[in-house]
């Protein structure tokens, strides 16, 4: 009796932190499936948010899945007009850096401190665990390998101002962010800006769309590209395409915030959601769609679209001042 008295302690002393982990786990997944409903809101494409979706329903049958899925900047509108009418209908979203930082900044975001967000890097999840994200792109110079020789193949943005290069770059026409966080990241803004007035000069040609700029890369209207992600070149070329891809430092990485809706109408069926989507399951889906999952053990397909990669993240004080940069862009590059 004396040994399992002491053995039991052993138990208890091993095993004791963690029961009340498991017991709220199921208290949560119990008051989730009472409340029957979940509602994802998400800004990727919709054969994306459905595979995480149904990913979810096979875990929880007993929950009602749904997702709504439109572009950014009208999935921002949608949420605001439902928050201006009190009638909140989300309770997880998956939004673009911009929007997600105006979703914390306007408290519509709850804080959920996911047992998950330990598999996450600091620098991809908000402080006060108000959004986490769950993958990212990242801006790389994809270039056409027949137009451009491996001697030309560029080694830092310095080599894009060789005069092989002027007229011969594609870029996204309102490419704000990757404009501001990629000048903040060449050793400060003053020489950040420097860098982006002479590239100007190479006179690089604005579209509306990343994929198109891609395609046009591969289809030999431009030898190269900047602001465009690299899964774009990876997807042509499985193709066959005759496209490639370099990471100048620094590489703008374009995270998507994810977090809770802070009046949720289904408040535990939003914690199992978020839970899933930052799982090692879910992330996996993610990885299967040809995204790059955020969670550190879970690799991207093919690895290298993250190896040797100093990420540029969008700073919260860029966001505050948008406009300021969106002016300057549109000054340099001659937008309206």
């Amino acid at each position: 009796m004396k040994k399992l008295g002491w053995f039991l302690t052993y138990i208890i002393c091993c095993f004791g932190a963690y029961l009340p982990i498991r017991l709220e786990a199921a208290e949560v997944r119990e008051k989730a499936e009472a409340e029957g409903k979940a509602v994802f809101y998400a800004s990727m494409t919709t054969s994306d948010v459905k595979a995480l979706v149904d990913g979810f329903k096979q875990l929880y049958p007993k929950i009602d899945a749904q997702f709504y899925r439109t572009g950014d900047s009208q999935l921002m509108e949608k949420v605001m007009t439902e928050g201006r009418a009190g009638k909140p209908l989300w309770d997880v979203i998956a939004h673009t850096g911009f929007y997600g930082h105006l979703l914390k900044k306007r408290g519509m975001l709850e804080a959920y401190d996911s047992p998950e967000r330990k598999f996450y890097r600091d620098a991809y999840k908000d402080p006060q665990a108000f959004w986490t994200s769950i993958y990212t792109t990242y801006a790389v110079f994809g270039y056409n390998t027949r137009l451009v020789p491996k001697a030309s193949i560029p080694k830092s943005y310095e080599d894009l101002l060789k005069p092989e290069w002027k007229g011969q770059i594609g870029m996204e026409a309102r490419a704000y962010e990757w404009f501001a966080t990629a000048m903040r990241n060449m050793g400060g803004e003053e020489k950040g800006l420097a860098f982006m007035r002479r590239f100007a000069q190479q006179q690089p040609q604005p579209r509306s769309g990343r994929t198109l700029i891609a395609q046009l890369v591969g289809a030999g209207e431009f030898k190269g590209s900047v602001s465009v992600y690299s899964q774009s070149y990876e997807i042509l070329k499985a193709t066959g395409a005759p496209v490639e891809w370099v990471a100048l430092d620094p590489v703008y990485a374009s995270v998507h915030p994810t977090g809770i809706a802070a009046k949720a109408p289904h408040p535990n069926a939003a914690r199992l959601l978020m839970d899933f989507l930052l799982s090692k399951k879910g992330q996996e889906i993610l990885r299967s769609l040809r995204r790059i999952p955020d969670r550190i053990d879970t690799p991207p397909d093919p690895p290298r679209l993250i190896e040797g990669i100093r990420p540029a993240i969008t700073s919260p004080d860029i966001y505050d001042d948008f406009d300021r940069y969106v002016k300057l862009f549109n000054e340099i590059f001659g937008g309206r």
